[in-house]
């Protein structure tokens, strides 16, 4: 990964708070990949487009891992971050039958990387607005694409020469800042140490795994500890690996808006354990594909409840590109997904315990794409156990097939 300090010219941070940016770079193994599947899904004489984004949704597991690795890394327990990639606003250029290169290669857009911005008292009011800003002022502009007067161009030339630098000498270890649970707010805390082992019996996973587990796992209506909420298995997790849950919201900011999020109590990625972040970055990986596959079918948009949602609904594959285009739809259409974690009140964190945000994102601007707006959030009734199961359940086979098809181990559908 690489990472750097934005000048203060290009610095969305407040004061003396610092913002970081850490992209994936061109050398990655998820950029080489992505490079490898538009080589072979061209074909001669078609028509496709000037060029294609490489977005984190690309990422391969192990790169989601070390993309969050390397996140921490800049950051401290105490302190108040928000981490996000908050969804790509630019649309793919119009298809004409002219491309890029001699070649006839589309040029690759890197647009893989992730804002860490330390957070301070007032700087976004609301807080959701960090969204806002980060998504106008920070696009990628492809070259044939000229940017806005503002000066946006300067952070495209930025994260360009970020992702083409030389590595500093090391890739960020996943145990690096391993395990820190003595500065983590919850991982120490008696409360939340019980309310692991009862997310470990409920699950049947990690040290609290045993006999007395499955026997509990068969006493009625299974609870786990979103800390410190309680939230029904069957009703909001249609999946888990060792050390994750995959979490329908309760007041979701858009349809098909789901949380990632650790079995034990922590409340700071700093906490996990290398396992952990190794787990972590499959999860993503994972949510990320279930929700592509469901969203690019229109047919199956509507499937999910969307009753809090004003009846709203994402729909993939209505770029040009993705009717007859030798390129996937995943590949060239939408503004991939919204990630972000909260750390600390002050980025609007409200439950103390880890969780990860993965949202659908419209670069159209029909939906925001943001983990949350404060005052939405205030009006929104909260979901039903029905609605929320119903959500789960169709969900359910999807991430058990994927999961399959990955080759996973350890991934399990969760089931009342």
């Amino acid at each position: 990964m690489r990472s750097a300090q934005l000048p203060s010219k290009l610095s969305s941070a407040a004061g003396s708070c610092k913002h970081w940016v850490v992209s994936v770079p061109n050398s990655s193994e998820s950029y080489r990949c992505f490079c490898s599947l538009i080589d072979r899904a061209l074909q001669p004489g078609t028509c496709h487009p000037y060029s294609v984004r490489f977005r984190l949704e690309h990422l391969l597991p192990a790169d989601w891992s070390l993309l969050l690795g390397w996140c921490r890394r800049l950051t401290s327990c105490g302190g108040s971050f928000t981490y996000t990639s908050p969804g790509d606003i630019s649309e793919q250029t119009e298809s004409v039958g002219a491309v890029d290169d001699s070649e006839g290669h589309p040029a690759v857009v890197n647009a893989a990387f992730m804002h860490v911005v330390e957070r301070c008292h007032g700087d976004f009011v609301p807080n959701n607005m960090i969204y806002h800003e980060l998504q106008r002022r920070y696009t990628v502009y492809a070259p044939a694409s000229p940017p806005p007067p503002e000066g946006p161009e300067d952070f495209t030339s930025f994260l360009g020469a970020l992702q083409d630098s030389v590595c500093d000498g090391c890739l960020a270890s996943l145990s690096e800042g391993d395990g820190n649970v003595g500065e983590d707010p919850l991982a120490s805390q008696v409360p939340s140490l019980e309310a692991t082992k009862h997310n470990q019996k409920v699950l049947g996973v990690g040290a609290a795994a045993s006999m007395e587990s499955e026997a509990h796992r068969q006493q009625g209506e299974l609870l786990f500890n979103f800390f410190p909420h309680r939230v029904v298995v069957s009703d909001g997790i249609p999946c888990h690996s060792t050390h994750f849950v995959v979490m329908v919201n309760l007041k979701p900011v858009v349809p098909w808006h789901l949380m990632v999020v650790p079995i034990r109590c922590v409340g700071t990625l700093s906490a996990l354990s290398a396992a952990e972040m190794e787990d972590l970055g499959h999860m993503i990986h994972l949510t990320i594909s279930v929700l592509s596959h469901v969203l690019v079918k229109p047919a199956v948009t509507g499937t999910g409840d969307t009753s809090s949602n004003g009846g709203s609904r994402v729909e993939r594959g209505c770029s040009p590109h993705s009717i007859g285009s030798p390129v996937p739809a995943s590949v060239v259409g939408g503004g991939g997904f919204s990630i972000a974690i909260q750390q600390g009140e002050l980025a609007g964190q409200t439950v103390p315990h880890l969780h990860v945000h993965v949202i659908p994102f419209d670069p159209r601007g029909k939906l925001a794409g943001e983990p949350e707006d404060e005052e939405q959030q205030r009006r929104q009734p909260p979901r039903t156990g029905a609605q929320m199961r119903k959500e789960t359940e169709f969900l359910r086979p999807h991430f058990v097939r994927l999961a399959n098809e990955k080759n996973m181990r350890g991934i399990c559908a969760t089931c009342g």
